[in-house]
């Protein structure tokens, strides 16, 4: 089964109509992102996405008529091609899901709303390891918890379906997703060396264990290695040829992204070894 087969077959366990266009409602830190989360990458929409986008900032509100452009421009692009989205919105005020509503059924699609009736204390609670600019006032929360409209009011403004966020086991279809994909080989390049310089790496060899980080002409290149040891699995990289002149190539271990920097300037972060002369020491001189 794929990642798709897996979430079409879990959508239709919940009776959730597909493709269609489902929409967060609640207020602020009640876990509306984690819901979206549960979904395809592909088809979340967040208008604080779009505004990290503008200014790299997602919760700096000048920016707000910018990011909607953005957000619209997607969200247009995708109802027209009947893509299934997720916005990821407060979505509490009327005139906000009503443009939702008339956009998704011009496009012939079903809307739902998937809504998260979290305790109020809860999402003020919420508020606090969040960035200063993703904080929102108590107040704000307060009335926007208030304003989370009711089952009945939403099918009267033109949902197709209603559903409250916890009747759906949305973590079994985000596991049933990652269950059925793929392994992806760049995880490890990720764990260790973060998002940005796994972007600019390529693996060399079809098992994975080898690859080049590159840029313009100039490349670093690191390998998997276990020094013998099952337990002890690390990047290392390549230095140069030893200079006993055994004709092997000096490496040399790399725990993060500061090692990486270190070697690409002339360092050595960590004891080097060589992949020849040293493997004999490993295995028993030969003399």
């Amino acid at each position: 089964m794929s990642p798709h087969t897996a979430t079409t077959a879990a959508l239709a366990r919940h009776r959730l109509p597909q493709p269609g266009l489902y929409v967060t409602v609640g207020a602020a830190g009640s876990g509306k992102s984690s819901i979206a989360a549960a979904f395809p990458r592909a088809w979340r929409l967040s208008l604080d996405d779009c505004r990290e986008r503008v200014c790299g900032d997602a919760g700096d509100q000048s920016s707000t008529p910018d990011a909607l452009r953005i957000f619209d421009a997607i969200l247009n692009g995708r109802l027209a091609r009947r893509l299934p989205t997720i916005v990821d919105n407060t979505n509490v005020h009327t005139t906000h899901r009503i443009s939702l509503i008339d956009r998704a059924h011009a496009h012939k699609l079903p809307i739902v709303a998937i809504v998260a009736r979290t305790p109020l204390a809860q999402c003020l609670a919420r508020q606090a390891p969040r960035p200063a600019s993703r904080q929102v006032p108590a107040d704000v929360i307060t009335r926007q918890h208030q304003d989370t409209p009711s089952r009945e009011t939403l099918l009267s403004e033109g949902f197709d379906q209603v559903r409250d966020a916890d009747q759906l086991d949305l973590l079994r279809m985000a596991l049933e997703r990652a269950a059925t994909a793929a392994p992806d080989p760049y995880d490890t390049v990720r764990a260790t060396f973060g998002s940005e310089l796994a972007d600019l790496f390529t693996f060399t060899t079809a098992d994975y264990s080898a690859g080049v980080l590159a840029v313009a002409g100039r490349e670093l290149v690191i390998r998997r290695s276990d020094d013998g040891d099952p337990f002890d699995h690390h990047w290392q990289a390549r230095l140069d040829m030893c200079p006993d002149g055994c004709g092997g190539t000096r490496w040399v271990k790399v725990n993060d992204p500061t090692d990486l920097l270190d070697v690409h300037q002339g360092g050595e972060p960590d004891e080097a070894v060589c992949d020849l002369c040293d493997a004999v020491v490993m295995t028993g001189s030969p003399w």
